[in-house]
C-alpha cells in the first residue's frame, strides 16, 4: 500500500472512530457534555487540526485523480481506444483499484462534514439539555408516561 493511502485509511479510521463516539447512546447529559467537550478540545490542538485539514487536502487531491480514471471506464477498458484488444485482467484489477480508492477518498470526506454538524448537533442537545434541567423540567422517571404540560402523569 502506498504511504499516501495508509494516511487517508488511517485518517478514516480515526474520523468513523470520533463519529462512532458521537453517536453512542450514553446514559446522562454529563457523559454527553464530556465526550462533547473532548472531541471539541481534541479539534482546538492545532496540531490535530492541521493534520487533519492536511489530511483532508490530500483526501480531495486524491478523490479528483481517482475520478477523473473513472470518469473513463469505457475508455480504459478499451472499447474507445484507438487500439483494438481485450481488456487485460491486469487493466481491470487497475479499474477495480481506482473503484475502491474513489470510495475511500469519497467516504472520507463525507464522513468530515459528518463529523463537523456531529459536534454541532450534539454541542447543541447538551446545551439545550443542560438549560431545561435548570429550569426544573426534565425529572420525568424512565418508562413513565408523560402528559403535555412534561409533568409526569400521577399513578393513584
Amino acid at each position: 500500500m502506498e504511504p499516501g493511502w495508509l494516511v487517508l485509511c488511517v485518517g478514516l479510521l480515526f474520523e468513523c472512530l470520533l463519529v462512532t463516539l458521537l453517536i453512542m447512546p450514553v446514559p446522562s447529559n454529563a457523559v454527553r457534555g464530556a465526550v462533547t467537550k473532548w472531541v471539541t478540545q481534541l479539534w482546538h490542538v492545532a496540531g490535530v487540526r492541521y493534520a487533519f485539514i492536511a489530511i483532508m487536502a490530500l483526501d480531495a487531491f486524491y478523490f479528483y485523480f481517482v475520478m477523473d480514471a473513472l470518469f473513463h471506464p469505457l475508455y480504459d477498458l478499451g472499447f474507445l481506444s484507438p487500439i483494438e484488444q481485450a481488456p487485460t485482467c491486469e487493466l481491470k484489477m487497475d479499474l477495480f483499484r481506482n473503484e475502491r480508492n474513489a470510495y475511500i477518498t469519497g467516504f472520507s470526506l463525507f464522513m468530515f462534514f459528518v463529523l463537523r454538524r456531529l459536534i454541532d448537533i450534539q454541542t447543541q442537545l447538551h446545551q439545550a439539555r443542560a438549560s431545561i434541567k435548570r429550569m426544573g423540567g426534565g425529572d420525568v422517571p424512565m418508562g413513565e408516561p408523560v402528559v403535555p404540560m412534561g409533568k409526569p402523569v400521577k399513578n393513584d
